[in-house]
C-alpha cells in the first residue's frame, strides 16, 4: 500500500463531487480529507493509474496525484495515522454504561 495526495482545482468539482468519485474508485483502498481541494488516498496502484482512473469520472480541470514518500507539517492525528499505517485510525470505543 502507498499513500498519495490528490490536489485539484475547483473546475474539477466540489469536495463532495470528488469524494463521490474517490469512494467509487476500485483503485482507492481508503481515503480521507481535512483540507479543501485535497484528498489523501491509499492504494496499491501507481500515481499514473490513480490519475487515469479518476480522470474518467472527473474530465474537467486540473489535478495532480503524487506519492507521499516523506512528509512533515501540521495536521491532525487521524491524517498522520493514515499516512503512517496506510489505513484509517480505529474509532475509540464508547464506554459501556451499566
Amino acid at each position: 500500500m502507498k499513500a498519495f495526495l490528490l490536489v485539484f482545482e475547483p473546475e474539477v468539482g466540489t469536495q463532495q463531487e470528488v469524494k463521490a468519485v474517490v469512494e467509487q474508485s476500485k483503485k482507492v483502498k481508503t481515503w480521507r480529507y481535512d483540507m479543501p481541494n485535497s484528498f489523501y488516498l491509499i492504494s496499491t496502484s501507481s500515481a499514473k493509474e490513480l490519475a487515469e482512473d479518476l480522470r474518467t469520472s472527473l474530465p474537467n480541470g486540473r489535478f495532480i496525484v503524487t506519492g507521499i514518500d516523506e512528509y512533515w507539517g501540521w495536521n491532525n492525528s487521524d491524517t498522520w495515522y493514515l499516512l503512517k499505517h496506510k489505513k484509517l485510525k480505529p474509532k475509540a470505543e464508547t464506554p459501556k454504561t451499566l
